[in-house]
């Protein structure tokens, strides 16, 4: 044990693995280094909670999504699309894509919101292998797969609310179902995943990270910037090994 044994008590905690798809792991749209390694500790950590205490997310993009860089032109993954930037747009000149399925207007509103968007390489597309659970997890009995990111004018990181704020109905199906501590796994440990557990820990969950079911993107201080804001919320960072079922 790392530090202290942590107690699963099945009537109210709950695991909840975030996006854990091929489309993150190698070979995969958006791949997370070692992002594979993570599925047998995610097995077992899902086999410690009964069925009906086991909850997914899936992240999954129509093309020509606002996140995507393609639905752009001449802008690479990686941009950092800014509020600023996008308000020196017009609708005779601009940088949006013809397929891209929003406007000028909705990216604008958007951007104005969140202040800027991280425009990603072509990853979870519906209708793509690489989009669904990863195929060593689909056969796990579950309370439900909540898809989420499925609106093309608005990104969601978090398996509780999109980027505008706006719920999935994860938070309250956790609360119905007399949820009062999760443990969250799945990819990545500095977007999907941290932004999962502070969410969660904003709307009164007691939450655990497993950091050694999870992987970073790592993007420049997102890493450092997400361990920060996980200690500031509360959310206790631990090791499968601590999970001790009662």
């Amino acid at each position: 044990m790392t530090n202290q044994a942590v107690l699963i008590d099945p009537a109210t905690d709950a695991v909840v693995n975030v996006d854990v798809q091929p489309t993150f792991m190698p070979g995969g749209g958006l791949p997370v280094a070692d992002g594979h390694l993570i599925i047998p500790v995610v097995q077992r950590v899902t086999l410690l909670f009964p069925a009906h205490r086991r909850y997914f997310t899936l992240d999954k993009h129509p093309a020509g999504h606002i996140s995507l860089a393609s639905s752009y032109d001449g802008l690479a993954p990686g941009t950092k699309l800014t509020f600023e930037e996008a308000m020196k747009w017009t609708v005779d000149d601009h940088k949006i894509a013809p397929h891209a399925r929003f406007t000028l207007a909705e990216l604008q509103g958007y951007l104005g919101f969140v202040h800027f968007q991280i425009l990603w390489p072509d990853h979870g597309i519906f209708g793509a292998a690489e989009s669904r659970l990863h195929p060593d997890l689909d056969d796990a009995p579950c309370r439900i797969v909540l898809v989420k990111g499925s609106d093309p004018c608005c990104d969601s990181y978090s398996g509780l609310s999109d980027n505008l704020g706006r719920p999935t109905g994860l938070g309250q199906l956790l609360r119905e179902d007399g949820v009062k501590r999760l443990f969250l796994t799945g990819l990545a440990f500095d977007f999907c995943v941290g932004f999962t557990a502070l969410d969660a820990a904003k709307e009164g969950f007691e939450v655990f990270l497993v950091e050694d079911a999870t992987r970073p993107v790592a993007l420049p201080g997102t890493v450092e910037k997400m361990r920060a804001d996980l200690a500031a919320a509360g959310v206790r960072v631990i090791q499968s090994e601590d999970l001790v079922v009662a």
